[in-house]
Order: structure tokens, then sequence, then C-alpha cells
């Protein structure tokens, strides 16, 4: 998938984004999907979920990419979320500590459950 085939699909409630990743996120395919992050975010999506299922290779400009998109979605106010990373992205993710930095989930139907469930006194 080239950074123009990103997709981004709406979730299973109103409000939710989620945007599937290239196989590789690198230097060539890095700002593509940094662009539609911030697209799902500027169409007012309450939730923006990145689904790293097809994900295999991530280097640093792609872990940069997971965190300019959270910082965009926390500006914003809308939730922020990645979505059943495969082994070598998760190892990637625990080792810099991104996986305590953003919220990570098994699947979408965890991330929806945890994320969209009312907030409780």
């Amino acid at each position: 998938m080239t950074p123009g085939e990103n997709q981004t699909t709406a979730g299973s409630g109103a409000g939710i984004e989620i945007v599937s990743m290239p196989a590789e996120l690198d230097l060539t395919t890095s700002e593509g999907v940094v662009a539609e992050g911030c697209a799902a975010i500027a169409r007012l999506a309450r939730l923006v979920l990145l689904d790293l299922t097809g994900l295999s290779f991530c280097d640093a400009r792609g872990l940069s990419t997971f965190v300019r998109i959270a910082n965009q979605a926390d500006a914003a106010g809308r939730g922020f979320g990645l979505i059943a990373p495969r082994p070598p992205v998760a190892k990637i993710l625990r080792i810099s500590g991104l996986d305590s930095r953003m919220p990570v989930f098994a699947s979408t139907d965890d991330a929806l459950a945890l994320l969209t469930a009312p907030a409780t006194v």
C-alpha cells in the first residue's frame, strides 16, 4: 500500500474512524499515514484508531507517525488508539515505551468497548 492508498473507514459507531496501515511504515509511507490520521481528526471523529493488523515493519519514522497523530488527537480532544499490532511491531512499541504513551488494543472490538464506554464517576 502506498501513502495515497491508506484507507479510512467508519467504525461501528458514529464519529469513529479506523485508519488502515500500509504493510511497512517508514520514510516513504509515513507522511501519507499522518495525512490520513489528521484528516480523520479534522472530520471531527471523536475516536481515531490506527489498524495495525497489516503492518509488518515499522521503523523510527513510523513510531514518529503514531506520536504525531496521537498529539494531534490529544490537542483536538479526540480519542486515539492502536489496534492489533503484530509481534514485531508490538515489540518496538514496548521497547520505545510508546505502548505506555498510547492505548494499544488486541482487537477493534476491545478498543471500541473500552474507548466508547460511558465514563464512570
